[in-house]
């Protein structure tokens, strides 16, 4: 999840669908040359009902989910290594002699790591308990890559309204999540946006155009066919079960399996 300092600044992000990297995070932001290469977004794992931990100053936010943020946008937990240790000593030395090579496959892994200095220390500094995850350069998201919004009920549905967003949300101290006008009012506003934005995607096999085969009574497969849950996964991603059983059954009211668009696009090229 990324936390924000206001209200205003989260619906900013989800009306630009970008969070940007502001300002430079990691071992090597110190050096000059290579300072641009750090900037990142910030990002925490901390679970949802230990927020109350993270949200006294950022009492909104925006949570993706993991593997999504891992696979699109390239994020990495934060490695945190002792100072002083062999390993951090190992790290300045490596640093100092690819300082003036900004092209240095180190600068790759550098904004992903951070000292730990002992509480006790005369500089302390240990940041672990935050469970912190990055991005290096701005975040650019689609709607659709985003699991749910951190935020108060009046402030939920206030983001709801400005942005439509059509997203469960969570309160800063966690607990169970919601839809922002509970569960079932605005519903049927919400459901018809997410099948318009399935229906972008994927065809029904009736509408595809497949030949039907009239002795083994079924379609010819001639491209892949994909069950509803599996279509709504390659769609949606996560969705909270009661939301996704509502979709799956609204789409089961028409097909069982389903195209690609873009697959009838290329058939028979």
């Amino acid at each position: 999840m990324h936390l924000t300092r206001s209200e205003d600044d989260l619906i900013s992000i989800l009306a630009g669908g970008t969070i940007e990297a502001r300002a430079p995070y990691g071992a090597g932001r110190y050096y000059p040359e290579v300072q641009h290469l750090h900037r990142s977004v910030c990002l925490t794992e901390i679970p949802l009902h230990e927020l109350g931990r993270m949200t006294q100053h950022r009492p909104w936010g925006i949570v993706f989910d993991k593997e999504k943020l891992r696979g699109k946008f390239n994020a990495q937990p934060v490695w945190y290594v002792s100072d002083p240790s062999p390993q951090w000593q190992a790290l300045h030395a490596a640093m100092d002699g690819a300082a003036r090579k900004s092209d240095a496959p180190l600068w790759r892994l550098t904004p992903f790591i951070e000292s730990v200095r002992s509480l006790q220390s005369g500089n302390p500094n240990d940041w672990r308990w935050e469970r912190e995850w990055r991005v290096c350069g701005d975040l650019e998201f689609e709607l659709s890559d985003i699991a749910m919004i951190i935020s108060s009920e009046a402030g939920a549905t206030a983001i709801v309204d400005e942005v439509s967003v059509g997203l469960p949300w969570v309160s800063p101290d966690g607990g169970r999540a919601q839809w922002a006008d509970g569960f079932t009012d605005g519903w049927d506003a919400a459901i018809d946006k997410m099948l318009d934005r399935f229906f972008e995607t994927f065809t029904s096999l009736d509408n595809s155009g497949m030949p039907w085969d009239s002795e083994d009574k079924a379609y010819v497969q001639l491209v892949e066919f994909y069950e509803t849950a599996d279509a709504m996964d390659e769609v949606f991603g996560y969705l909270l079960p009661d939301l996704h059983e509502a979709i799956e059954s609204a789409l089961n009211d028409e097909s069982y399996q389903w195209c690609l668009t873009f697959d009838l696009e290329h058939w028979g090229d």
